[in-house]
């Protein structure tokens, strides 16, 4: 083999090289905005506390959460506590809250079967949706008690269930709250927090300001933790983890398809993809431009798992 082609075979193994370690990595991320952990504060049996006393203190920061409703139980009480009224709940959702079923009577599931199952269930949703205009697309079981029909039954069209939670109320001191959420971060970890009462009642505090001190700590780490409802977390997870993205590598630009194989009118929560290099100029889906954010030498990319091809013009 003479000495000139030689040259041109290293010479070509060299641009090859060069442009794969220059070819920036995508990926979708953990969680959303590349944020390392992620957290969903949720209270259940919708009690006039959680209007009276949470809603104003999750809105002091900004803070959306989940509260679980007994549609049986509105406007009335459970073992003397009072529960909110259909219009305290309509307010809460219209800021954005996520106001989803416990049930229409609390039954457990695990004893119910059948057309005594269908309407523990879906009569409880038919409610929520009649007054707040958004039909609940997650589902809190009684007491955690589930069956594999049941199970299969209360995740048909949502996005999620509760399965597991840890409780937040009761005798949790700020130390402890604080090492829970500092654990979801540094395992990268979504959390799922659940308490009842707050002054009074089942699982109250011993004093409310250790949730209110604890909120105030969560919402300092926001730069690493995502704090949101059940249902958003719940939908980016399985977005995460079902969505495929194909990517093609040109001179200049980067062009990434995502494919959702999941029921599109359920999970279209938008997605963070992170291209593994500072030199993205420009990015657009659908001919619309994307929110970009530096995130050291990554950029963040918010798209729509549903929507078309994404091009990434690179410098």
């Amino acid at each position: 083999m003479n000495r000139f082609l030689i040259l041109l075979i290293l010479m070509a193994c060299s641009t090859v090289s060069t442009f794969a370690v220059r070819t920036p990595r995508v990926s979708i991320a953990k969680f959303a905005d590349g944020k390392a952990g992620a957290v969903s504060y949720t209270f259940d049996d919708g009690l006039l506390e959680h209007y009276t006393k949470v809603f104003p203190e999750l809105k002091k920061r900004h803070i959306k959460a989940t509260f679980c409703i007994i549609g049986s139980k509105v406007g009335r009480d459970i073992k003397h506590t009072p529960c909110m009224s259909w219009k305290q709940i309509e307010e809460m959702a219209a800021e954005g809250q996520e106001m989803t079923s416990h049930g229409w009577e609390h039954k457990a599931v695990t004893k119910l079967s059948g057309e005594a199952l269908r309407y523990e269930v879906q009569h409880n949703d038919t409610a929520l949706f009649s007054h707040t205009g958004i039909f609940p697309r997650t589902y809190f079981y009684p007491g955690n008690r589930k069956t594999a029909e049941a199970l299969a039954f209360c995740s048909k069209d949502r996005v999620g269930t509760r399965t597991s939670q840890v409780s937040v109320g009761s005798k949790r001191s700020e130390a402890w709250l604080r090492q829970w959420v500092d654990g979801l971060v540094a395992k990268g970890q979504w959390g799922v927090g659940m308490t009842h009462g707050i002054t009074f009642g089942y699982d109250a505090f011993e004093d409310e300001n250790v949730l209110w001190h604890h909120l105030d700590y969560a919402s300092s780490l926001r730069d690493k933790l995502w704090i949101d409802t059940f249902h958003n977390i719940a939908a980016y997870v399985k977005e995460r983890d079902n969505v495929t993205l194909d990517v093609k590598v040109h001179k200049s630009h980067l062009t990434v398809v995502p494919t959702n194989p999941l029921d599109r009118r359920l999970f279209d929560y938008p997605l963070t993809i992170e291209v593994g290099s500072a030199r993205v100029k420009a990015a657009h889906q659908d001919g619309r431009p994307l929110e970009m954010r530096r995130k050291g030498q990554t950029t963040l990319l918010t798209i729509n798992p549903n929507g078309g091809a994404i091009q990434i013009d690179l410098k």
